[in-house]
This record gives structure tokens, sequence and C-alpha cells, in this order.
């Protein structure tokens, strides 16, 4: 995971047609209701998918996978709005996060594996009992253990020895990402980035054996943008470059 930069301004169709449904789903929670009906053409609106593909540069907010050469991807609302858990096999605890449905900075890009195999419900926080149950709630007293790569630095909470991930000084906010999002046990996704460490390796070797030539200028441009936030696992390639 690598820090997104999310744009300040959202997409008209969350700001127009959502802010008129979240408004709609808070007088309906007040009047009694406890189970909504979202609309996925507002948040998954083409123009919110093309701001949150750009905001992610093609990759899963997650696993850094690039996702669009396979899949359109999916929308994940980082707080569930449907229901929430705060371990996968809990109780789902209903009403979800409805009010956030439609708020931009709730929704992220994420590949369909680690947004709808591991993540799903989950969004645990330190003291399940402060967990906000309706919009008449504070979010500011939750404290998410779940890192959320648009308002947190990822780097300061997972790092990587090669292609495995490990939480920075044992830290409960990394372990817990980790463990939710199964990053080291999906054995597909680990031989990804232990594939993207050898490619690495092979253009360090170019660069040392023959420096002035141009197949080193142009190993060296590659090595380059693997550490930029557009390269794969950028993550784990700045530290492994390092």
């Amino acid at each position: 995971m690598i820090r997104v930069l999310r744009p300040a301004t959202p997409p008209a169709v969350l700001t127009v047609e959502g802010t008129s449904r979240h408004q709609e789903h808070c007088a309906a929670y007040t009047a009694g209701t406890r189970e909504f009906q979202f609309d996925p053409k507002i948040y998954g609106h083409e123009d919110v998918k093309k701001a949150l593909v750009e905001m992610h540069h093609g990759k899963c907010c997650y696993c850094e996978s690039f996702v669009r050469h396979t899949s359109p991807g999916t929308i994940d609302h980082y707080r569930p709005k449907a229901a929430s858990q705060q371990k996968a096999g809990d109780p789902l605890i209903r009403p979800g996060y409805y009010w956030l449905s439609y708020n931009w900075e709730n929704l992220l890009f994420s590949c369909p594996i680690c947004n709808q195999t591991y993540k799903r419900n989950q969004i645990p926080l330190r003291d399940p009992a402060r967990r906000a149950l309706s919009h008449l709630n504070s979010l500011d007293l939750e404290e998410a253990l779940l890192i959320d790569p648009s308002k947190d630095n990822p780097a300061e909470f997972i790092s990587f020895r090669e292609e495995y991930a490990f939480p920075v000084n044992d830290n409960l906010r990394g372990r817990t990402t980790i463990e939710i999002l199964q990053l080291n046990d999906r054995d597909d996704l680990v031989e990804r980035r232990r594939e993207r460490i050898r490619v690495i390796r092979v253009l360090q070797a170019v660069v040392a054996k023959m420096p002035d030539s141009q197949e080193a200028s142009e190993a060296q441009q590659v090595l380059d943008q693997a550490k930029t936030d557009s390269g794969e696992y950028a993550a784990m390639s700045r530290v492994f470059l390092q």
C-alpha cells in the first residue's frame, strides 16, 4: 500500500445525486428504517470510477496490483455501507455506514479479490464499543485499525522484507491490515511481488556491470519508475531499492 492523494473536489454526481440520497437515508433512519437500498449508479458512476482509478494509478488501493488489464475493478466503501464486522466470522452489525454510501472520502478503488474475498464487511476498531451506528454518532470517536491509504501513510505501518509484508515495530494497525487482506498468504500475489524483485535485481546488475551504456541508462529509468506512485508494488520496491 502507498499513500494516495484524493482530489479535493468530488465528482459532481456525488455532490448532487449523492447528497440527495444521503439526506433521504438519514431521514429514513430517523423515521425508523434500518435497511437501505443503495444506488450503484451514483457511487459507481463512470466519473467516480475514473477519478478513483486515476487517484490510485490504476492499482488496487490495498495490494497495489494493476487491476484494469484483467478486471474493471470495484468501488470499495472503506467503511461498509450495508453492514459491518469487527472481524471475519463475527455477526454482521446492521445497518452499516449507510450515511457514507455516497461520501467521496469513503470511496476507494480496489481489486475484486481484496474487496470481495478478504475485506468484505470488516472494519475493525481499537474499541468496538465506540463504533458509530448511525449518522447521529461521531466518527471521530472511532479508531479504525484497517489502514486507509487516502488518509494514512501506509509506510508508517507496513514495510517489506523482500516480497513479504510485515508490521513496522509489530504495530496493531499494520498487523491487522496484513491479516485482513491476507497480504502474505495469497500465493499468486506473493509470487507476483517476488517476480517484481527478480526483475529489479536483473536491472540493478545491468546498471552495475555496464554503468555507461545505453542499456544501463534504460535499466535505471525502469528502476526509477518502479519507485514512483504509479509503479506496481511501489511500497515494496521502494524498500527493496533502499
